[in-house]
């Protein structure tokens, strides 16, 4: 027994310093594809300091000369990754010339506290209402529940969010319809996360919920559950603590997978409602032809989804132990 769990303990760090070192070409592979269709796109970043009426070509020239942006593409490339390595973005073409790395840091926490939010808004609804579908396979509360699902995933999310902002913002005035509430405190704070939260959180409930009557309906109908039955337990006690225990293991997958769903998501959202995020800083970076800004959210974000995958594949593998590695 002492030699298997050396074995699988050996396979298992050496699992995770494969996908770690395999981090590294990814991110170069990738840093490599987002530099060359960002600056091959249309538009020019450097008519953003000429106004139409001072339009010069030769401003416009020594503008691209103090960005650096005459350079061929390779050697630009090279520039930029040399800083990055170093942890260094540069500085924004726009917003105040200010460090990207400050801006990010800015908005980062406005970000996480929406995205932590909506996801915890998910489970606890999602969770409970796809086990209920299970247990009641069907039913009038299964079928809503089916129904609702679809519905979350067809409406757009930005058609939701102007139909929740005029509800609830304008004609009743609940909620605030903008903004994260700097000023606010407490309670005031909490109602300006309200309905981005929500917005962002319906689609990945109908996701969650489907998977959760799903994963539920195959443990529930094992023999270990029809032995824990014929063993006299009470019902409750068979779906919380054996059938839901092993159900949410792969909840686990796909949660990680809706992590990027939501970064992307939360763009529209954000700027929906001016949530001073990196959604919102992102949205204001691709209409200012901010390379910079754009170049750096781009990249941290698809290493975080780079990161959140590793995570993800390492703890389902620790909370099944079924699952090895080779």
């Amino acid at each position: 027994m002492r030699e298997a769990v050396v074995s699988v303990s050996a396979s298992t760090r050496n699992y995770i310093v494969r996908r770690i070192l395999l981090l590294f070409p990814l991110l170069v592979g990738l840093s490599m594809v987002v530099f060359a269709i960002i600056h091959l796109a249309p538009g020019d970043p450097a008519l953003a300091f000429v106004s139409e009426q001072t339009f010069d070509p030769t401003i416009v020239e020594q503008v691209r000369k103090n960005l650096g942006l005459d350079k061929p593409l390779p050697v630009q490339y090279a520039i930029w990754a040399s800083k990055v390595a170093r942890f260094d973005f540069g500085t924004a073409y726009t917003f105040n010339r200010k460090p990207v790395i400050e801006l990010i840091g800015e908005r980062l926490v406005n970000t996480v506290q929406l995205q932590a939010l909506a996801i915890a808004l998910s489970l606890v609804v999602a969770i409970p209402l796809g086990i209920i579908s299970a247990r009641r396979q069907y039913s009038i509360v299964d079928n809503l529940a089916t129904g609702g699902a679809f519905l979350g995933l067809a409406l757009p999310d930005f058609w939701l969010a102007l139909m929740l902002q005029l509800l609830f913002a304008v004609r009743l005035g609940w909620l605030p319809a903008s903004t994260a509430g700097p000023e606010a405190q407490g309670l005031e704070k909490l109602s300006y996360f309200v309905l981005p939260s929500i917005v962002l959180a319906i689609p990945t409930i109908a996701i969650f919920t489907r998977f959760m009557r799903s994963s539920m309906l195959e443990v529930i109908h094992q023999d270990y559950i029809t032995t824990a039955r014929a063993k006299g337990l009470a019902e409750r006690a068979v779906i919380f603590r054996h059938a839901l225990k092993n159900a949410l293991v792969p909840m686990v997958t796909v949660v990680g997978n809706q992590l990027p769903r939501l970064l992307s998501g939360s763009v529209i959202i954000e700027a929906v409602f001016a949530w001073p995020g990196l959604g919102q800083l992102g949205y204001q970076a691709i209409l200012q032809r901010d390379y910079p800004v754009i170049l750096a959210l781009t990249l941290l974000t698809g290493a975080a989804i780079l990161v959140i995958n590793v995570i993800v594949d390492i703890l389902y593998a620790v909370l099944d132990p079924r699952i090895t590695f080779n």
